[in-house]
Formats: C-alpha cells, structure tokens, sequence
C-alpha cells in the first residue's frame, strides 16, 4: 500500500505498530478512516495515546477509536479492550464539544471496565516492585488479569439490574484480599452516571462487524501500542498486557488473520520506547537529546520522555512476519534531517 493507494484501499485493513508504539498510528487511521465503513479498535486500554490532528483541533485519545472524526464511519470498541469508563466519558465530553457525533460510536458488552481498584492495584504492584517494569498506571494489567480469572465486571454488568450488587460483592473481596478502603456507595453513585452516560452506545460488536465482512463494507482494524509490546510476542516482562498485533484482532473481533486483506506495520525512521525494557539501539548524550527535541518525544498518556534508539531493521523484520505486514508506513523522516550519520540497525 503506497501513499498514493492510502486513499483508495478498499476491503478489511489493519495498523499495527511495528515496533514499541508512538509511531503515528492515530494520524494514519484518521486519513484511513476516511474509506472506511467501521474503524475498530481492539485492544489495550487507557495507555495507550493515539495523537489526531484536524480540522476539529489536536486529540490525544486513549479509548475511542481514531475515526471517530469522520461522519460516516461507524466507531467500534471491541471486547478485548480495557474500557476505562473515566477515560472514555471524558472523550466523549471533547469530541462532543467540537461538534463531532456520537451516533456511530458502539462499545461491546464484553469489554471488562476499568474500575478504581485495578489503577490503585498497579500503582501498589509497581512501588513494591525491585525491578521497575514501566507500567503506565492506567489499571490495564490488573484489568486484563481480573477478566483473565473470570471477576473482571463488565459494560454488560454496568447497565444490567443487579450491578450494585456485583459491584459491592467485588469490592468486598478487593477491600479484604488487597488491604484496600474502597467505599461502595461513591464508586456506585459514579459508575451510575457512567451507565447513563454510555448506554446508547453499547451492544454486539461482533455481529455488526461480520455483517459488515458478508455485505463487502471497508473495514479497518486499530491497534494500540506497538507489537513489541504484545504480552505473548514482545520483550516480556516489559511489555503489556494485551495483544497489540494480529492476533488482537482475532481475540477481540474473531476476524482470522487471513480475512484481513492489507496489514500495514508502521514505524518510524527511528524507534522508541517509553519506560524500562532492552532497545539494543539507544542513543545516547547530545543526539539522544536532539532526536527527544525534534521529534517531540514524550508519552501521549504519561507525559513521560520516551528513549530513542537508531531504526531496527531486525525487529521490524521479526513484525513483518509475524503479523504478515503487507506494507509499511514509515513516519518522521524529517526528525533525521541533516544528521551528519544516521544507522539503521540489521542482522
């Protein structure tokens, strides 16, 4: 897929970062997003940060899906994401006030939220921690481990009759095994307001998306991170707690790899990371300063300065073929302008 072609695509698409994330995913689905009939996004939570620019302003959105922007586009968030309601509202609020629609905007039932106790949870886990993993503190571990024992609750919970009291039984059990003094009624009284606020907007993901495959509409897929960063491929223990390649797609929409007819990797002409874990590129001193200036390198979600290091031609390989990358979008170019030696990094 060629810039020229970008704006011609048609059938099921996906972005996936190629590298640790920051690579310029939101820019990319937004001009994506223009062809597409459903913009999904299917996994990771509230750290993720993806960065729109348009005629609307500039966005940093974290749950919503970068095609939000677009009238015609029907906005899906997936049952393998960590729906933090807090997060989301907010977005909403924003999007909202620039005139944008939310008529197209649906949240599967599936999805497990967010709650107080996941982000308290996190940060305890990581101040205890002898060896720091970098986590952003945005509950999304403790989120994903929740739903993996079968406690997470869900949005289908939220707007279901016998919330409250799923909700106090749960708290019960955080405040006893976690030593915490979480108080019922307030977090009820709150996550009420959020049920009313985003039930229009839930329902069966799923369905909507295989319709969409048998009536030949354009759909693209939007990952979060970057998938050297995925909880099963990437550089564990330093990594997420979702899948943000290929197989997060199949996980949270059940569309097989091989029903998606255009994988596009991107990175940059530079790699970065945000927080601990290997990057075997680094740079260092004076450039590693000026490559942070140029390229506005600081975390969407955390504000965080990201580590950079020389482009990494062996992981982008590793990306290409496991997620069977069909082309790769290639961003910030001009951060390398008139370095007097730039080096890329191969086998």
């Amino acid at each position: 897929m060629n810039r020229k072609s970008l704006k011609d695509w048609t059938g099921t698409a996906a972005v996936i970062g190629a590298d640790f994330g920051d690579s310029g995913k939101g820019r990319l689905i937004d001009e994506l997003a223009t062809r597409a009939h459903i913009v999904a996004r299917y996994n990771g939570g509230s750290n993720a940060g993806h960065t729109v620019k348009n005629k609307y302003g500039k966005f940093a959105l974290h749950i919503m899906p970068s095609g939000i922007f677009n009238p015609k586009t029907i906005c899906l968030i997936g049952k393998g994401v960590a729906a933090n309601l807090e997060s989301l509202v907010l977005e909403m609020e924003t999007v909202k006030k620039v005139g944008v629609s939310l008529q197209n905007l649906l949240i599967d039932e599936q999805a497990t939220i967010t709650m107080p106790w996941h982000l308290m949870r996190d940060g305890l886990r990581e101040k205890l921690r002898k060896a720091k993993i970098g986590t952003t503190g945005s509950g999304v571990g403790p989120t994903y481990a929740d739903r993996a024992e079968r406690v997470g609750l869900r949005v289908k919970d939220l707007i279901s009759a016998d919330f409250k009291e799923k909700l106090f039984e749960e708290i019960k059990i955080q405040n006893k095994f976690f030593n915490l003094k979480l108080s019922g009624a307030d977090i009820f009284k709150k996550y009420q307001n959020f049920a009313k606020m985003i039930k229009p907007y839930v329902g069966q993901t799923i369905a909507l998306v295989k319709r969409a495959q048998k009536e030949k509409k354009n759909i693209l897929f939007e990952g979060a991170q970057g998938f050297f960063l995925d909880i099963d491929s990437g550089t564990y223990p330093y990594v997420t707690s979702s899948n943000p390649g290929i197989v997060g797609i199949m996980r949270s929409f059940v569309v097989h790899p091989s029903e998606i007819d255009q994988v596009v990797g991107i990175t940059k002409s530079y790699i970065t990371r945000v927080g601990e874990g290997p990057l075997p590129t680094e740079l260092k001193g004076r450039l590693k300063d000026k490559i942070i200036e140029r390229g506005h390198e600081y975390g969407t979600t955390t504000g965080r300065q990201r580590r950079p290091g020389w482009l990494d031609l062996v992981l982008i390989k590793a990306a290409i073929l496991d997620n069977k990358l069909t082309s790769l979008a290639l961003t910030k170019l001009d951060v390398l302008s008139n370095l007097p030696e730039i080096k890329i990094c191969t086998l």
